[in-house]
Parts: C-alpha cells; structure tokens; sequence
C-alpha cells in the first residue's frame, strides 16, 4: 500500500515537471519578470505561483470529484470543453504573443500578482483539469489528490528554479526572444488541448 501510494505521488512528480516545460502564460511571465527585476522578485513571484497552483490543484480535485458522480457523457463533455479551451487560448497566446509582456509590466508586487495570475488564468485551470482528467484513476478521489500533490511537489521545484534562471540571464533574453518563447508556448497549448480532445473523442 506505501509503494503505490509513493508510486502515484512519484508520477505525479514526473508529469507534473513534463506539463511545466511547456512555456505556458505563466511560466513565460515569470522568465520575462525575472529576466527584467532580478533574482529576489522573481522568486517571491514563483512562491506566488506555487501558492496559486496549490489552490488551483485542490479546486481541480473536488470540481472532478463532482463530476465523477455525474453521468458519462456530462463528464466527458466537461473534459473536452477544458481541452478545448487549452486549444483557444493557446491559439490566441501563438497569435499575440506581445499579451505577456504587457501583464509583467503592470507587477509591482509579485507574490501576490503571480498568485493571482496563477489563479486566474483560465488556462491555468483548464491544464490542471485536463491533465487530471486524463489519468485513468481520475475517478478516484484518492489517488487522485495523491498524485496532485506529486504535481505540487514538482511545481515547487521547477518555479523557484525557473525564475532564478531567468534573473541570471537579465538583458540577454531580448524582447524578440520573449515574443519567440510566448509563440512557442501557446503552440505547445493549442497541440496539448488537440490531444486530449482526440483522446476523449477515441
């Protein structure tokens, strides 16, 4: 019972860094916040992320537990309007990639600004459901917080981590190359989204 309890949790930790390579709006706002204000506001903007995503993380589990109880095709419909967001959203991130830099001009307090973008952004919420949704014991309460708090787990590395990266590049991430990374990133939403709608539609 303890190995497979650490086995989900485990792979909770390795999908939960795979999702995060992604240069999604988020971590894109971070490398480009961190790259402009330095090493100590960019990590208290990373602790403002993981705060957000282990709201976002709770809220995912009990919004599929209340789904779960509903019947199939409701569920199903649920998660494929989710993937279908990611594709939209990621869709309009590759089209106007300037949006980013836009948000990180306007932080001046970062917890609490990376927090509530963390939060508030729908495709936050929608990447979170969707890859929950995803796992086959998505159904199971359980194992399914377990393996959220793998994902949490990998979320507290990989942000701190991140935004100190970006503070040690500084001026050598040009604006173009921001431009380039947030493009990159709303591709690799947009394919993430198409995936996971083919997956439910087969």
């Amino acid at each position: 019972m303890h190995d497979h309890t650490m086995n989900i949790v485990l792979l909770g930790i390795g999908i939960g860094l795979l999702s995060l390579l992604a240069p999604g709006p988020v971590n894109l706002a971070l490398v480009q916040f961190g790259a402009r204000r330095g090493r100590r506001p960019a990590m208290r903007g990373a602790l403002g992320i993981v705060g957000g995503d282990s709201l976002l993380g709770v809220a995912s589990v009990l919004i599929l537990g209340m789904g779960a109880a509903l019947p199939d095709r409701v569920f199903s419909t649920t998660q494929i309007a989710a993937a279908s967001l990611l594709i939209a959203l990621g869709a309009l991130l590759a089209l106007r990639p300037t949006a980013v830099s836009a948000s990180v001009e306007r932080m001046h307090r970062p917890g609490r600004s990376f927090f509530m973008l963390t939060s508030l952004t729908p495709t936050a919420l929608g990447g979170w459901i969707a890859m929950l949704a995803a796992m086959p014991f998505a159904s199971d309460m359980t194992q399914l917080a377990l393996f959220t708090m793998g994902v949490l787990i990998a979320s507290s590395v990989w942000h701190p981590a991140l935004g100190l990266a970006a503070s040690e590049l500084g001026n050598r991430l040009t604006e173009g190359g921001q431009q380039r990374l947030s493009q990159i990133g709303g591709l690799g939403m947009a394919l993430l989204g198409a995936m996971l709608v083919l997956h439910q539609a087969f």
